[in-house]
């Protein structure tokens, strides 16, 4: 999708280039590179077609006037979504012609199967495609697997193309990173309503979305962890109206 969007624009900013260097916008100033992308032709359009638009939002894109298509070249594998780069100081384009004099700057290398810093238990929100590479990347996510595996608590999932939610227990020796490490491996976690999605199609998984609601104290008891899952699961309605059966 990320392919598709970028191939749409409401000017001809690519008519002049044989290539494109794609970055990722990041906080402070900083651009993950993502590929270069070679530059095959270009035609008019009128919009974005509706199918896209309910990955983007009504408005994103609406008043494309071009289309590129962009061909992903291969040999750059290796430095995709690790390398970071300075996105020019004092610059507010999103778009820049590259040259010699092009003041750019590496800042960090990630490690692999990085998938970025822990923010915190509070903002944790991690899509299935992240869950995955987190789980299966333990080098490069070192803080993620320590900071999770230490702490039991409350979760959420969210079914993105429903909106309908379930609410888990993490209460197992390895916290959240053990319980979640289950919907890594099969996208249900053993789940019966989960479980029914995944039969219907497997690919559903890639719609779930993971956030802890409740971090509780090392002290508490599994009865006093149940409690609270019981408690966010009334607050949220999820057995009469989400993916929790009981």
């Amino acid at each position: 999708m990320f392919g598709i969007y970028q191939s749409y624009q409401e000017k001809d900013v690519f008519k002049d280039c044989d290539y494109v260097v794609s970055f990722i916008g990041e906080e402070r100033n900083q651009a993950l590179f993502v590929g270069v992308y070679k530059v095959v032709y270009s035609g008019s359009v009128k919009g974005i077609p509706e199918e896209y638009r309910k990955h983007f939002g009504p408005e994103a894109k609406k008043n494309s006037k071009y289309r590129y298509l962009l061909k992903k070249e291969s040999g750059f594998e290796s430095y995709e979504k690790r390398l970071v780069f300075e996105w020019f100081v004092g610059s507010r384009s999103w778009v820049r012609i590259l040259s010699k004099d092009t003041d750019i700057k590496s800042l960090q290398w990630h490690p692999e199967g990085y998938v970025a810093d822990f923010p915190g238990y509070d903002n944790v929100i991690l899509s299935h495609i992240e869950l995955e590479k987190m789980i299966n990347n333990p080098t490069g996510n070192k803080v993620w697997h320590d900071q999770l595996s230490s702490v039991k608590g409350v979760y959420l999932i969210l079914d993105r193309k429903t909106g309908f939610l379930y609410v888990g227990v993490a209460k197992g020796a390895n916290g959240f990173l053990g319980r979640w490490r289950e919907y890594a491996n099969d996208g249900h976690g053993g789940n019966v309503q989960l479980l029914k999605i995944i039969l219907e199609d497997e690919k559903r998984k890639y719609d779930f979305q993971y956030s802890i609601l409740k971090v509780v104290s090392s002290t508490a008891s599994p009865l006093e962890i149940l409690a609270e899952e019981q408690k966010y699961k009334r607050k949220l309605g999820t057995i009469e109206f989400g993916l929790n059966s009981n």
